[in-house]
């Protein structure tokens, strides 16, 4: 067991020492910045070298703590996040139908035994109607595939559990994934590009497109299963989409999906706690880094998931269980 706390240790190390770096830079770009205004106010050079020091120690301080709390707390912290989600030509009987809608749990890399536990229970005492998982279920490492999933059996709805795989999926392996859900997790539905029909009281269909492992977000590139599943949605009730990149959205939207769940970004991972956390990392790779956007008639919920990627630290970004209510 030495081995994952080494790597674990690394990844801790490396990455603070980034964030502290980076704290510093940023205290001496905005020193350098305002030494002309510092100058005409009078301070004098040895001051501002004092100041400068002053400030640079308070970054690292400041950075420091946060990350510390980061790595110490900021995943236990479980979040349930509760959302109305208006669908246009929803069927009466199908208003207030509840979705729990998780994601990125990197079972792996920190997401095991007691903690998965607790997910799980946390989930099913939500009493939803159907769970849904938005990919990124494990995180590299096989070995934890029969525990994990194992653990992702447990998960309980009327409507039933379903899945699909992330881009950490498919690094794990993806026909090894779908083997241990299917010997272990009987009950969990993972879907591989394709669409089923929800044994609800009017029709109602669930899409779910595994991540095709490539950079096809970098560049604008349409995800061709998922207009094949648009070709042939059914008619007679809304299709809802799982997908694990947010990026696909744009798409979905313009081939009629009314709902699109997704993960992936972890809400940035670390955040500023402020302005409900959109000031994040993520921000600099997508538009749709966490929570609700609207595009036309089609709605995308991004989850903050409840894992990590890399090192173990969240801060400013809660782990999520998001409960959407249908309306």
């Amino acid at each position: 067991r030495i081995g994952p706390w080494l790597d674990q240790a690394y990844l801790a190390t490396g990455f603070g020492a980034i964030v502290l770096t980076a704290g510093v830079c940023a205290v001496t770009l905005g020193f350098a910045l305002a030494v002309p205004l510092l100058a005409f106010v009078g301070l004098s050079p040895a001051a501002g070298l004092a100041s400068y020091r002053a400030l640079s120690i308070a970054a690292v301080a400041g950075l420091g703590g946060a990350l510390a709390w980061g790595f110490r707390y900021g995943g236990r912290d479980l979040e349930v996040t509760s959302r109305e989600i208006p669908i246009a030509g929803l069927t009466e009987c199908l208003r207030g139908l509840r979705i729990a809608h998780l994601s990125d749990l990197h079972i792996g890399n920190g997401t095991e035994d007691d903690r998965l536990t607790a997910i799980v229970e946390a989930t099913n005492a939500l009493a939803p109607d159907l769970i849904v998982i938005t990919g990124d279920l494990f995180d590299h490492d096989p070995r934890h595939l029969a525990a994990g999933a194992e653990g992702l059996g447990g998960l309980r709805a009327p409507l039933g559990v379903h899945a699909v795989l992330g881009n950490h999926d498919l690094m794990t392996g993806k026909e090894q994934v779908a083997d241990a859900l299917a010997r272990y997790a009987p009950g969990l539905r993972l879907l591989r590009n394709e669409c089923v029909r929800l044994p609800a009281d009017a029709p109602l269909y669930l899409a779910g497109i595994e991540d095709p492992g490539r950079d096809w977000t970098e560049h604008g590139h349409g995800l061709v299963m998922m207009e094949k599943l648009a070709a042939a949605a059914p008619s007679d009730g809304p299709m809802l989409l799982l997908v694990h990149r947010p990026d696909a959205f744009v798409q979905a939207a313009a081939l009629g999906f009314r709902l699109v769940l997704a993960g992936h970004f972890h809400g940035g991972q670390l955040a500023l706690p402020i302005g409900d956390g959109r000031w994040n990392v993520a921000r600099l790779l997508t538009p749709y880094h966490r929570g609700l956007y609207r595009l036309g008639e089609a709605t995308l919920y991004v989850s903050r998931g409840v894992g990590f990627a890399g090192p173990r630290v969240r801060f400013g970004s809660r782990p999520e269980i998001a409960l959407l209510e249908l309306a």
